[in-house]
C-alpha cells in the first residue's frame, strides 16, 4: 500500500499511478472510456474542448534579434508537420482533437516522436491509446511501455514519447475517467432509472393487497391472468375487484427527482472538465460572450500553454524557434466589434496591417509591414503652440464661422 501511494505522488520508483488509491463510495463501478463517452453530458464537454483546440493554428516563430523580435516560419518540413499533416493518415485537426480528448479523459496523452529513416528530421507524430501506455520511473529516467497488440510490449524512452499531461503527481496525470467514477455511477444510474420509466410507460410497480380471505391458487392464477390482461389493454385502466387495492412499492419520478437529479449531474460533469453551466447548455438569460471569453481563459489557453511547452520541449529544441498557439482566432466576435478592435491596433501602434490579414486569412501586401500611429496626440508642453501640420481650429472663445 505504501508503494502505491508514493507512486501517487510521484517520488517512486517504476510505474506511475494515475488513479484513486480507492473510489469515495463503495462498490463504484469502473469507468472507462467506452462507458463514460456515452454520458451526453461529457460527449459534450469533451467535444467543445476538442473541437475548439483543433481550430487553432500553430505559429512557428524565429527570433532575429537580440530583443527577442520575431519572424513567422511558413515553409518547410517542421512547418508542414504542425499546421498540415503530422503523420500519414491525419490531417493536423483530427490529430489535436485525438491528443485532446485522450488528455482530457486519461489525463494523459502520448505522441510518438518518429524520425525520418537516415535523416535527423521528425517524419511523423503518430498518437497512441493512452489507455495502452504505461509510465515508468527507472533509474530516474522515464520509460514509457506501450502494450500493443498480441500481448507486445514497445518500450521507448523520453526522447521518443511527446507527453502531455494533465494536473497529478508531475511525471503522469491522474485520470479524470476514473477520478469521476462515482458520479459517472451516479449518472448511468439516473440513466437507468429514467429508462425504467419510460420503458413501462410510466406505470408504478407495486402488490394488490386483498382485505376478502385468501383464494385459493387457481383463483389467484386466474385473478393475476385477468389483470395482466386488463393492465396491458389500449386504455391501460385495470379495474380491480371489490376488496382489493394496488400498493406501490415504487417511488414516482416526481418523488425521487429525477429530474433534478440529471440536471444536477450536468451540472458535476461540467465541474469536472471546467465548463461554464450556461455555455454547456445554451439556457436563456446566459451572457454566452463573458461565459466563452471566461471558457478561453481558464480551460482553452493554459491547455495551448502546457501543450506549447511539451511541443518545444521535445519537438522545437531549438532556443531561436518558439510555437504559439493562434488562440486570437477563438474570439471571433461580430464583424463591428472586430473591426473596431483591429482598427484601434492600428492607429495604436499596436499591430501592423499585414498582422491583421494574415489573422483574417488574408494575403500580405507590401507596404502594410509598418507600425503607424494617429498623430493626434500632442505633448503637453507643446500645447498652445501652433504647428503647421495641423488644421487650424476655431478657439473656444470665437463665435463659430458660419458654413
Amino acid at each position: 500500500m505504501w508503494n502505491w501511494i508514493k507512486g501517487l505522488l510521484g517520488n517512486y520508483q517504476g510505474q506511475q499511478i494515475t488513479k484513486p488509491l480507492a473510489p469515495i463510495v463503495p462498490h463504484t463501478k469502473p469507468a472507462t472510456v467506452n462507458n463514460i463517452l456515452q454520458i451526453p453530458a461529457i460527449w459534450e464537454c469533451v467535444t467543445k474542448i476538442t473541437r475548439s483546440m483543433s481550430g487553432l493554428p500553430i505559429d512557428i516563430l524565429k527570433k532575429i534579434d537580440a530583443d527577442g523580435n520575431t519572424e513567422p516560419i511558413t515553409t518547410g518540413p517542421l512547418y508542414t508537420l504542425l499546421n498540415y499533416q503530422p503523420n500519414a493518415y491525419m490531417t493536423m485537426s483530427d490529430f489535436l482533437k485525438t491528443i485532446t480528448m485522450h488528455y482530457l479523459i486519461n489525463g494523459n496523452a502520448y505522441v510518438r516522436i518518429d524520425y525520418a529513416r537516415g535523416a535527423d528530421y521528425i517524419a511523423a507524430l503518430v498518437p497512441l491509446n493512452a489507455e495502452q501506455v504505461k509510465t515508468e520511473l527507472v533509474g530516474g529516467k522515464v520509460v514509457y511501455k506501450y502494450y500493443s497488440d498480441k500481448d507486445k510490449i514497445e518500450i521507448y524512452e523520453a526522447d521518443r514519447i511527446l507527453h502531455w499531461k494533465g494536473i497529478g503527481n508531475g511525471l503522469v496525470g491522474f485520470s479524470t475517467t476514473a477520478f469521476a467514477s462515482t458520479t459517472l455511477t451516479e449518472a448511468v444510474s439516473a440513466q437507468d432509472a429514467s429508462i425504467d420509466v419510460f420503458r413501462n410507460k410510466g406505470k408504478l410497480n407495486g402488490i394488490l393487497a386483498a382485505e376478502t380471505p385468501i383464494m385459493n391458487d387457481k383463483q389467484a392464477r386466474d385473478f393475476l391472468d385477468r389483470y395482466k390482461e386488463m393492465a396491458e389493454a389500449p386504455i391501460g385502466i385495470p379495474l380491480l375487484p371489490s376488496g382489493f387495492k394496488f400498493q406501490s412499492l415504487a417511488l414516482s419520478p416526481a418523488e425521487t427527482q429525477l429530474l433534478n437529479t440529471r440536471e444536477f449531474i450536468v451540472k458535476e460533469f461540467a465541474r469536472w472538465f471546467g465548463i461554464p453551466y450556461g455555455l454547456l447548455t445554451g439556457e436563456t438569460g446566459s451572457d454566452l460572450v463573458e461565459l466563452s471569453n471566461y471558457f478561453y481563459e481558464t480551460v482553452i489557453l493554459p491547455m495551448c500553454i502546457e501543450l506549447e511547452q511539451v511541443i518545444h520541449q521535445k519537438i522545437i529544441k531549438d532556443p531561436n524557434l518558439t510555437v504559439k498557439f493562434r488562440t486570437s482566432v477563438l474570439k471571433r466576435m461580430s464583424d463591428q466589434t472586430r473591426v473596431s478592435m483591429q482598427t484601434s491596433y492600428v492607429q495604436n501602434g499596436l499591430r501592423t496591417r499585414n498582422e491583421l490579414r494574415r489573422e483574417d486569412g488574408l494575403h500580405r501586401i507590401e507596404g502594410a509591414d509598418e507600425l503607424t500611429a494617429q498623430n493626434n496626440l500632442y505633448p503637453l508642453d507643446k500645447l498652445g503652440q501652433n504647428d503647421a501640420s495641423q488644421t487650424p481650429q476655431t478657439p473656444i472663445n470665437e463665435k463659430p464661422i458660419k458654413q
